[in-house]
């Protein structure tokens, strides 16, 4: 975009608005991805024709052929595009034909919004049809080699858990986060033959209960049973009050892992976190398991105080990688303590390698679904009665 043509067309002055409103009763055709919550600067690229307004008016702010790679900050005045500072609160962009817009290295289908935040840092919402970001999605949750039901099993569970979002979170700026808080998004670059087959083979396919979608949650690896959502939120709905035993994942990777903290590292992450310093650590335990196993509070003892936490918070503290499971037991020894665990993820759900292991043993996606997700039907979202279960 040149300095030029960019000044010429600032015919509007600072906006305020960050997001407008949303429509009462949202379009499940499209859904709304945070692809960038808190970041200070993007790169943004357009590849072909373009355009782009301001949010709230709609005025344009510029038209192109193209748009090379440029940095997009947010600054007190406005949005800084390289050196150019433009006067409004927010811009959409929208790529014309078979143009396609790239951010962060990423290529994205459907249209963005770059908004600035309070904090001076930026919101950038995609805009994209709901089967357009679910292949997005499949082919970061899932591998594209695994059997094809099991593909399209996570496929409908996926969709269903977007749309679900996009009609409970209407009045926010966005429904679903691109990652792995809500659903891995890899946009356009990262699609991949075999998970857009199940996609399309699956299309408008959802889950329901009772009627209505609910918030089909999914996890990789669940260890060797599912735990109830109530973790994840109130949610006590019966097919995912968990309890599922499930062997079927043991081929995972990360069915069993274990870990060594130090003593050390205990007292670091405790003192570069909000929880602060509680001095030298004594003694680390699970004092409360749920009913599946799972550690529900963690008790830290160190000279100063002692700290009491959540396998959520564990895991937070020490990085989702690292810890991959709250499904874990905490053995002392002489340096410090060794994780010993099972799973990787909340264990909510749908268990990921278990679907595959159950494909692999001729169980349709149908079937499939009906196992982690007792009690449910499956059904097209023209065939919606009401939206949502709570």
């Amino acid at each position: 975009m040149g300095r030029t043509a960019l000044i010429a067309l600032l015919a509007v002055s600072l906006q305020s608005l960050l997001i407008p409103p949303v429509n009462a009763q949202p379009s499940p055709d499209m859904i709304r991805v945070a692809v960038s919550r808190n970041d200070p600067q993007v790169t943004l690229r357009v590849h072909g024709r373009f355009k782009m307004t301001a949010l709230k008016t709609g005025a344009e702010v510029h038209q192109g052929r193209r748009l090379p790679a440029i940095a997009i900050r947010a600054v007190p005045a406005g949005l800084a595009f390289g050196e150019e500072i433009l006067p409004y609160a927010g811009v959409h962009i929208e790529p014309e034909r078979d143009a396609a817009i790239n951010l962060n290295g990423k290529r994205l289908r459907g249209t963005v919004e770059i908004v600035r935040q309070e904090d001076l840092t930026l919101l950038v919402v995609n805009h994209v049809p709901l089967e357009d970001y679910l292949r997005g999605v499949l082919s970061k949750e899932a591998p594209d080699y695994w059997p094809e039901e099991a593909l399209k099993a996570i496929a409908i569970a996926a969709r269903t858990y977007a749309l679900y979002q996009r009609f409970t979170k209407e009045s926010g700026p966005y429904d679903v986060t691109g990652d792995v808080m809500s659903q891995d998004y890899g946009g356009r670059s990262r699609e991949k033959a075999a998970t857009t087959h199940a996609v399309k083979a699956t299309a408008n396919l959802i889950v329901l209960y009772e009627g209505k979608p609910f918030p089909t949650f999914y996890h990789s690896t669940c260890g060797g049973m599912t735990e109830h959502a109530r973790v994840m939120g109130p949610y006590d709905l019966e097919p995912l009050r968990g309890g599922i035993v499930c062997t079927l994942c043991a081929a995972s990777p990360f069915y069993a892992w274990r870990r060594r903290l130090t003593k050390a590292d205990v007292a670091w992450a405790l003192r570069n976190s909000p929880y602060g310093s509680i001095g030298t650590v004594n003694e680390m335990e699970v004092t409360r398991r749920t009913a599946s196993g799972r550690a529900e509070a963690v008790t830290i003892r160190g000279a100063l105080r002692t700290l009491k936490l959540t396998g959520y918070d564990v895991r937070s503290l020490f990085g989702f990688d690292r810890i991959r499971s709250p499904l874990f037991s905490i053995v002392p020894n002489d340096e410090g303590f060794i994780i010993e665990g099972h799973g990787w993820g909340h264990g909510v759900g749908l268990c990921q390698w278990g679907a595959a292991e159950l494909a692999r043993r001729g169980f349709s996606a149908r079937e499939i679904l009906a196992f982690y997700y007792p009690h449910t039907e499956l059904a097209y979202v023209r065939e919606l009665a009401s939206p949502i279960t709570t």
